[in-house]
């Protein structure tokens, strides 16, 4: 595999096959995200700024209300912005450990490939101060077939925060970890951990879940998204639906309820992120627990 660094813009991952299957954009957009995000074969499988939802870009990460400010959505007036402040890419388990804290090292070791390590800073579109600092780090690595990736998600409240959300009516509850996947999937479908098989998930609780398709030309492809048993609220909340023209999900922390923390009070979130060129088999899914 090989790690390219276009420093101030993105980083890419190639496999040996020179296919690159991600870039994560860290500059472009008012949010980090990932896209295209490809399969072995070099089938895009993300969607990227569909007119109906612009603000969907390939796999991201975002509370929708900070303090009141929209980080999701970005037509408001003032909305919110994560800017990152500094990188390092890690691409040797010795560097890493030199330079990481302990607890990084710790969190990020276990099936070490390569790590990328950024400090954000979200904040208002009308203010030059932050109401949160992050330090969010992405561990890559292939295992056969499957890129898996592991983030770690580090919050610092500058002040006494609500992370919160739309509550749901028909629509809400959204924010978290989220894939969107490409519109024209074929018999798209959400699984998860206990069996359950649906194109429509609201706040239910699982220990994993994914979603899956088949492309056009016949390419299966799904993204599982493992949370940590250390997060707040697990199992957690999941949200999406599976459908024609619209694929998106993730876990949803906040669904039922807002998270109001002091200022300096951190919170982690872990995830782990499988892309499989392959429709779901829990019994493969339930090894990476």
């Amino acid at each position: 595999m090989r790690i390219t660094h276009e420093l101030g813009q993105w980083i890419g991952l190639t496999d040996d096959n020179g296919i690159e299957r991600l870039r994560y954009d860290y500059a472009s957009a008012p949010k980090p995200f990932i896209h295209p995000l490809r399969l072995p074969d070099g089938t895009t499988i993300t969607e990227h700024e569909p007119a109906d939802h612009t603000w969907h870009r390939g796999l991201w990460f975002a509370f929708k209300f900070v303090n009141g400010v929209n980080y999701w959505e970005e037509r408001d007036e003032i909305f919110g912005y994560q800017h990152t402040t500094s990188t390092d890419l890690y691409e040797d388990s010795e560097t890493m450990k030199e330079q990481c804290t302990e607890e990084e090292f710790e969190e990020l070791r276990g099936g070490f490939m390569s790590v990328f390590h950024h400090n954000l800073d979200w904040k208002p579109s009308n203010s030059s101060d932050p109401i949160l600092g992050e330090r969010r780090a992405l561990n890559m690595m292939f295992q056969e077939d499957v890129l898996r990736l592991h983030w770690c998600f580090n919050i610092y409240p500058q002040q006494d925060v609500t992370l919160d959300r739309t509550p749901f009516t028909t629509w809400g509850g959204y924010g978290g970890l989220f894939v969107r996947l490409r519109n024209d999937l074929e018999n798209p479908r959400l699984v998860f951990d206990d069996g359950t098989v649906t194109t429509r998930c609201t706040g239910e609780r699982y220990k994993w879940g994914g979603i899956e398709g088949t492309t056009p030309d016949g390419k299966d492809c799904a993204v599982v998204f493992l949370p940590s048993p250390e997060n707040t609220r697990y199992p957690e909340p999941f949200y999406g639906a599976a459908k024609t023209d619209y694929n998106f999900f993730g876990p949803a922390p906040l669904f039922h309820e807002p998270i109001v923390l002091k200022k300096g009070e951190k919170i982690t979130y872990l995830y782990t992120v499988l892309i499989l060129p392959r429709r779901i088999n829990p019994d493969e899914i339930n090894t990476f627990l």
